[in-house]
């Protein structure tokens, strides 16, 4: 008897409200199954998400190292929707090269398909993870995906979607606006908080009202803005935006109500900006006075380092082979080297001819992300 359970068994436990492990187990046992096929009735719908510690910017190339932060959403029944994660990592674990990058089966039971989908997308936006990249964008865009959400899907889906790789779901001027005024709140926020600290150099902390949101290289002016029991009011490039904000500094998850809508957005503090997150779309926004905003603007633009010389370890892996050694001419097409990460062998070949001035990797050597396996001339 093949005792292997099918992978998604946790959506058939969901609609069928039956345990596939008790089950197998019983029959495994020598014991009579409790029930005939006629038996099993189907109840509403399941969606199952798999998240991976894999990169979807990086054409979903594994990715290693310690989840620093690991808090999927709330299971259990509330209301009509269930929400189960199966799982078998924690926090402060390491995801290593050497085995299947799956990280959790999310699932989600409705008494409809487009509530359950719902569901899904509301209990990504809930599912923090730091320290390594995973697939939660990517799995929250096509939760909010027309065609997706329509039904018209084949395995083909992912290639016709997105033919030239996955970068992040489009923001909408909807989305847009939602991010400035989360932003602006976080700032907001932060500096009530400041102005409870007594003994300060410069007195009193007076918060401003009126600032430039900069967002993927966009401005956004803000104008009257303040936050007073958890309402928030601002007027974004001349429209007027009201939310309640349900946040506090250091907080992951800010909670935004805007006509009768709730956004759960993932918020992270770095040095001089905001990073924001939500139904697979990611910002970055930094909120300045309309006077720092001006400086800004004349400061000079960091220029990328030029990486076209250089053969980049895609992924943290292991070396299986360099194929080629310095000075030799490579053709387009030949391979270069091979890694290995997460079971699976990457080989990499080269883009156009080149000659190898350098070898800085052999057989054996365990790699970062973008470590340098190859110079060329």
């Amino acid at each position: 008897m093949n005792t292997r359970l099918q992978d998604e068994h946790p959506v058939t436990e969901l609609t069928t409200g039956l345990d596939l492990v008790e089950l197998l187990i019983r029959s495994a046992a020598g014991e009579k199954l409790p029930l005939a096929q006629k038996d099993v009735k189907l109840d509403g719908w399941a969606v199952e998400a798999r998240v991976y510690a894999e990169d979807p910017y990086r054409g979903f190339l594994p990715s290693t190292g310690r989840l620093v932060r690991y808090r999927p959403p709330a299971e259990g029944r509330h209301g009509e929707i269930t929400v189960r994660n199966d799982t078998g990592v924690y926090e402060g674990g390491e995801i290593s090269m050497f085995y299947d990058p799956m990280i959790a089966k999310l699932c989600t039971h409705a008494p409809t398909r487009l509530e359950a989908i719902d569901a899904m997308a509301a209990a990504l936006d809930e599912f923090r993870i730091e320290g390594i990249r995973h697939n939660i964008a990517f799995l929250s865009a096509i939760m909010h995906h027309p065609r997706f959400r329509e039904g018209r899907i084949t395995t083909a889906f992912i290639a016709e979607e997105y033919p030239d790789g996955f970068h992040g779901r489009p923001l909408d001027d909807t989305a847009r606006r939602r991010f400035v005024a989360a932003a602006v709140a976080a700032t907001l926020k932060r500096s009530e908080r400041a102005s409870q600290i007594s003994s300060t150099l410069n007195g009193p902390h007076i918060a401003a009202s009126d600032f430039v949101v900069t967002m993927n290289d966009e401005n956004f002016a803000v104008a009257d803005a303040y936050l007073a029991a958890g309402s928030l009011h601002l007027v974004i490039a001349g429209l007027a935006f009201d939310a309640v904000i349900d946040w506090q500094p250091g907080e992951a998850l800010m909670r935004l109500s805007e006509n009768g809508g709730l956004h759960i957005i993932q918020i992270v503090s770095a040095p001089g900006l905001w990073r924001l997150s939500q139904g697979g779309m990611q910002v970055t926004a930094t909120v300045r006075s309309r006077e720092a905003a001006a400086l800004a603007a004349l400061m000079p633009k960091k220029v990328a380092a030029d990486t076209s010389k250089l053969l980049l370890c895609p992924m943290p892996g292991l070396v299986v082979s360099v194929n080629v050694e310095t000075g030799q001419e490579v053709k387009a097409g030949e391979t270069l080297a091979i890694v290995e990460a997460m079971k699976m062998e990457n080989v990499l070949i080269a883009e156009h001819d080149v000659t190898v001035k350098k070898v800085n990797a052999r057989k054996g050597d365990s790699l970062a992300l973008d470590d340098v396996i190859l110079e060329f001339a």
